[in-house]
C-alpha cells in the first residue's frame, strides 16, 4: 500500500473548536478534502456549513441552540454508552476534571462527539486548546498535531506562567508540530518543542486572491491613502502607527491613513488621536468580508503592518498577492516575506520616526521601482504560500505519523 493510499483510510480531525473555522484552515480542510483525505471536523458551530459537494469532510458540530444542542448531545452520550462504553466511561472521567456545571456540560458536549466518532490523528489549531485533548493520545493512542500560531506562542505563555508551564509539560509529547514561519518554531522550542518534531508550513492563500492582481499604478495628485488592517489589540501596535502619523503631519506630508477593524475603537487609541489633533488624518473603519476588502484595498497606496508580534501575517500576504506595496514591521516571521526594497519595506519595532520614514520613502519612490516591487512581492507568495503546494505538506506531515 502507498502512502498516499494510507492516509486516504485515515480519518484526520481538524479542530479549531468552531465550524467553520478560519480562512486558512478552511483552505486546509477543503485542500485535504479534495485530495480525497478523510477529514472529521467538531467544535461549536458558529455560521453556515456548506461542504454538500464535498464527500469526504464529516462534521460533528455542536449546535449554537442550547435546545438543540441538549438533545444532540444527549443522543449521542447513549451512542456512545452503548456503543464504545470504554469510551464512554474515560471521558466521562475527563469530564469529571472540571468544576462547576456549565464548564462541565460545556466540555461533555465536546468531548462526546469526538470520542464517539474517534479519529486517528487529531490537529489541534490553537495552542491554548492543547491541555484539553491530550487525554485522547494518553488513553485512545490519538496522533496528537499542535499549530503554532501567533499569540498563543509569541506572547500569551509569556503574559501567563501557567501556561507557560504547561507547554513545558505537553510540549514534548506532541507528536507533530506545524509552525507558519521559521520565527515562531524557534519561539516553541523555548517550550521544549522538539525541532525535529516541527514542520514549517506556511499559511495557504486562496488561489482567487491571486486573480485580484493589478499593476501598480502611482497617483498623480491627492493625499497618499495609507492603510492598515486587523483587531482592535495592543500586540497590532497602532499607538505607534499614530504617533508615525503624527510625524508625517509635522512634516507638512499629504495623506490619509485608515485602520480598518472589527468592534468599538479602544479608549487609548481615540484619546490619542484626539490629543495629537489627528482626527481629519486618520480614519476608523468597520470590517468587511474579504471580496468586499480586496476590492476596498486597491484604493490604497500602501498596506502599513506597525504589529509588535506576527506569526506572518495574512493582511500581508494578501497585499503582497494583490498588488499593494507593504511596510512591516520587523516581528515574528515577517522578514521571512519582506524583503527591504525587494518585496517591500520592514522597519524596527516600537519606533514611529523608522515608520513615518518608510512611508515617505514608498511616497517618494518611482512607479517603476514600485511595479517592480510588488511584482516581486506577488511572485514570492504565489510561489511559497499556495494552498496546493501546503496541502501537500500537510499530507506528508500526517503520513509520517500513520506511517
Amino acid at each position: 500500500m502507498s502512502k498516499t493510499d494510507a492516509i486516504k483510510r485515515f480519518k484526520i480531525a481538524i479542530y479549531s473548536g468552531t465550524v467553520p473555522s478560519t480562512t486558512f484552515i478552511e483552505i486546509l480542510i477543503k485542500g485535504l478534502a479534495n485530495k480525497n483525505v478523510k477529514v472529521y471536523l467538531f467544535g461549536k458551530k458558529t455560521g453556515p456549513i456548506n461542504y454538500n459537494k464535498l464527500k469526504n469532510i464529516k462534521v460533528y458540530a455542536i449546535p449554537s441552540n442550547r435546545i438543540f444542542r441538549f438533545i444532540i448531545t444527549f443522543i449521542r452520550s447513549i451512542l456512545l454508552l452503548l456503543i464504545y462504553p470504554i469510551r464512554f466511561y474515560i471521558v466521562l472521567k475527563e469530564f469529571s476534571k472540571f468544576t462547576g456545571m456549565y464548564s462541565k456540560w460545556n466540555w461533555w458536549s465536546r468531548y462526546v462527539p469526538v470520542a464517539l466518532h474517534l479519529p486517528d490523528v487529531f490537529h489541534v489549531q490553537w495552542a491554548k486548546d492543547l491541555q484539553y485533548w491530550f487525554f485522547l493520545k494518553d488513553k485512545f493512542n490519538c496522533k496528537i498535531v499542535l499549530s503554532l500560531l501567533g499569540s498563543h506562542i509569541n506572547y500569551s505563555p509569556i503574559a501567563d506562567q501557567n501556561l507557560a508551564k504547561r507547554y513545558n509539560d505537553l510540549f514534548p509529547k506532541v507528536d507533530a508540530f506545524h509552525a507558519v514561519s521559521n520565527a515562531i518554531a524557534l519561539e516553541a522550542q523555548k517550550y521544549q518543542a522538539l525541532p525535529e518534531k516541527i514542520k514549517v508550513i506556511h499559511s495557504p492563500i486562496q488561489p482567487a486572491t491571486f486573480d485580484n492582481f493589478k499593476e501598480y499604478k502611482k497617483k498623480t495628485k491627492g493625499p497618499l491613502k495609507i492603510l492598515s488592517i486587523g483587531r482592535h489589540h495592543w500586540i497590532k501596535g497602532y499607538g505607534y502607527a499614530i504617533s508615525a502619523i503624527q510625524v508625517l503631519k509635522e512634516k507638512g506630508m499629504d495623506f490619509e491613513y485608515s485602520i480598518i477593524a472589527q468592534g468599538i475603537v479602544p479608549e487609548n487609541i481615540s484619546f490619542q488621536v484626539n490629543q495629537m489633533g489627528l482626527q481629519n488624518e486618520v480614519l476608523f473603519l468597520e470590517g468587511m468580508p474579504q471580496k468586499k476588502l480586496f476590492n476596498a484595498m486597491q484604493h490604497y497606496d500602501v498596506l502599513f503592518l506597525p504589529s509588535l508580534n506576527e506569526g506572518i501575517a495574512n493582511v500581508v500576504l494578501e497585499a503582497m498577492a494583490i498588488g499593494l506595496p507593504v511596510i512591516s514591521t520587523n516581528c515574528g516571521g515577517m522578514e521571512e516575506v519582506v524583503k527591504p526594497k525587494e518585496t517591500g519595506w520592514l522597519v524596527p519595532v516600537r519606533d514611529p520616526e523608522a515608520l513615518a520614514e518608510a512611508i515617505i520613502d514608498v511616497s517618494q519612490t518611482s512607479e517603476s521601482d514600485l511595479q517592480y516591487i510588488t511584482q516581486q512581492a506577488h511572485l514570492l507568495v504565489k510561489a511559497e504560500f499556495n494552498a496546493e503546494n501546503s496541502i501537500k505538506e500537510y499530507e506528508a506531515l500526517y503520513q509520517s505519523l500513520i506511517n
